[in-house]
């Protein structure tokens, strides 16, 4: 389930609470912005979308969040994700989950597509990438929105999917207290 992406890629960590060992390690993204950041004892969401882009018209979206005290395990939150869209979307389908381990964690992602949501009648397509940590349930979601589209589309083209898949590939739970999971500096 994982490649070896280059070493040269720039990290984000996730917040976590004050005596949280555990971080979620993503990829920094170039000519990004973060349209969103909120912590709270339950969790962290993070949301960033192109620099040239605004939060009303957005075509790409990183969604980073950390959900604690969550019991869910990694199909499980997938298929609720499939659920959820099920009831928002107009024509909604997903692909196969992809289960595996990252760093020892349960791992795994799922891609759904919206072909037209009934909130503001765009198309939309999601990578959802789940770990499930020992303090967290961790997911990272790459979005793409714009015009509606037919089931059995894939409006994201496949250079793009490619890089969808290297940056989830490069998404990492370490553990300062758990020398089976370092973090990378």
């Amino acid at each position: 389930m994982r490649r070896i992406v280059s070493a040269c890629l720039a990290l984000i960590a996730v917040a976590a609470p004050a005596g949280a060992a555990e971080r979620l390690q993503v990829p920094q993204l170039v000519d990004w912005k973060v349209l969103s950041a909120v912590a709270d004892k339950t969790g962290e969401a993070t949301e960033l979308i192109p620099a040239d882009e605004t939060g009303e018209t957005w075509t790409r979206r990183v969604s980073v969040q950390a959900f604690r005290g969550v019991p869910l395990t990694v199909q499980a939150f997938l298929d609720q994700a499939v659920s959820n869209a099920a009831g928002v979307c107009e024509a909604a389908a997903a692909g196969p989950s992809s289960l595996g381990r990252v760093s020892g964690y349960e791992a795994g992602s799922r891609t759904i597509a919206c072909g037209k949501y009934k909130g503001d009648g765009h198309g939309t397509y999601v990578l959802h990438f789940v770990i499930r940590g020992r303090e967290a349930l961790y997911v990272v979601s790459r979005m793409w929105r714009g015009a509606p589209f037919g089931l059995g589309a894939v409006p994201v083209p496949d250079a793009e999917l490619a890089q969808w898949r290297a940056y989830a590939d490069a998404i990492d739970v370490c553990d300062t207290a758990d020398s089976r999971h370092p973090c990378r500096d």
